[in-house]
């Protein structure tokens, strides 16, 4: 094959291998300390969202009637055993985590089982449940946080409390995504690798508009504010701002020029 073709074999080639490239699996997340009280009354509606915590669109805690605590957003009743479906959690009581400091920083030592067994195999009488530290994993997020029942009704009363974490508040976006306190090229970079991953909290990695999806508006968002320092960090840097194609066609050269070096080199051989 003459070596022209292969470098524009290489030119054509790179753009589809840089579509496809899958996101990165999301690492953990930790919110840690108990700032956020929940309370459902009594004989409330569970399916009502005024009766219900809404952790991550995902996680959504209420009870339905005088079961266990279910997760809104996957479970239609409650279920030993299962439910909450998409969690599993930390106490005490569960076996392996004796003398173990029970919370979410220190979710990498701490053994994790379902909901019901984490505090005693009980969700009719409640004993066992208020007042007792625990750790939850909100799995499909990949969330830990402390969370701890100050109250349980047994009955179709169906009420309780507890405190868990919240996550931490995000400065004011930037469009600085990979904080090196510019909003460069390099910032692009990261967002073009992330484009299409959900994110948790809103407003981390490349989410600009703080919408909870990396997508053609956190761009936008970079595309404004490309120039800017972060406050603090220095004077504002001059460049001009790469559009998405130019910046594939950019690497595709590169790509080519690799592909007809190393022809040169095996024919001169």
């Amino acid at each position: 094959m003459p070596s022209c073709l292969r470098a524009w074999i290489g030119f054509a080639c790179l753009p589809i291998a840089l579509s496809i490239i899958s996101p990165s699996a999301s690492a953990q997340t930790v919110w840690s300390g108990l700032t956020k009280t929940f309370t459902r009354t009594a004989f409330s509606d569970g399916t009502l969202p005024a009766n219900q915590d809404a952790l991550t669109p995902n996680v959504i805690f209420t009870r339905l009637g005088s079961g266990g605590l279910v997760n809104f957003a996957s479970d239609t009743f409650y279920q030993g055993g299962i439910s909450p479906l998409g969690t599993e959690w930390a106490s005490a009581g569960v076996l392996g985590n004796s003398g173990k400091t029970i919370a979410a920083t220190n979710w990498q030592n701490l053994a994790f089982t379902d909901w019901i067994d984490a505090f005693g195999g009980s969700s009719t009488t409640g004993f066992g449940i208020p007042n007792q530290p625990a750790v939850v994993h909100l799995i499909t997020d990949n969330i830990y946080l402390d969370l701890e029942f100050t109250s349980w009704e047994a009955g179709h009363a169906a009420g309780y409390s507890y405190l868990r974490a919240e996550p931490a508040a995000l400065p004011t976006p930037t469009g600085d995504y990979n904080h090196n306190g510019v909003v460069d090229a390099a910032d692009f970079v990261l967002w073009r690798s992330t484009l299409g991953q959900s994110t948790s909290p809103a407003g981390s990695v490349a989410d600009g508009n703080a919408n909870g999806a990396i997508d053609s508006g956190d761009y936008t968002f970079w595309r404004t504010h490309f120039g800017n320092t972060v406050p603090g960090s220095g004077s504002l840097a001059t460049a001009e701002v790469p559009e998405p194609p130019g910046v594939i066609f950019f690497f595709a050269i590169l790509a080519g020029s690799y592909f007809l070096r190393k022809q040169r080199m095996t024919e001169s051989t």
